[in-house]
């Protein structure tokens, strides 16, 4: 058996397959978003900073989500506003690059006044505060956006 060796054929086959494998590492970067878990802990009540407890009255009658760096820890403060019938927990924090800043995105969950607080102080894994924040919130039982 007299086997011939086409190397034109070999060559389009290893650019394709180059092609093929940069397709699946160059796409994913340039279409996807670039979106990272942020690790946090629920702060007790009896744990909260005293700097934020003396913040807190300039704000708890807002909705919205405040960032804080106290002793070199990067604390959340998320806040229900005046809708005193919901008390508000915080389902997941997310870091995205937005046109070249860093936006933090926490999702809120509006829920039962029972099963929550009007609000929540977060401590995270973060070492610098985001440029920007963003307050996602929904009701309990939603998924959809308020």
């Amino acid at each position: 058996m007299d086997v011939k060796f086409n190397m034109k054929g070999m060559v389009y086959g290893i650019c394709l397959i180059i092609f093929i494998l940069a397709g699946f590492i160059i796409l994913p970067k340039m279409f996807g978003e670039d979106i990272k878990a942020v690790d946090y802990v629920i702060v007790q009540r009896d744990s909260i900073p005293d700097k934020i407890l003396d913040m807190m009255d300039d704000y708890i009658d807002q909705e919205r989500a405040l960032a804080t760096i106290i002793d070199g820890k990067v604390y959340v403060i998320v806040t229900r506003g005046q809708n005193e019938e919901y008390g508000i927990d915080v389902e997941k924090i997310n870091l995205q690059d937005k046109d070249g800043k860093q936006v933090m995105i926490v999702e809120a969950v509006y829920k039962e006044k029972e099963d929550a607080y009007p609000f929540v102080v977060l401590e995270t894994n973060m070492e610098s505060l985001p440029d920007k924040i963003e307050l996602n919130q929904k009701f309990q039982g939603q998924n959809n956006s308020k």
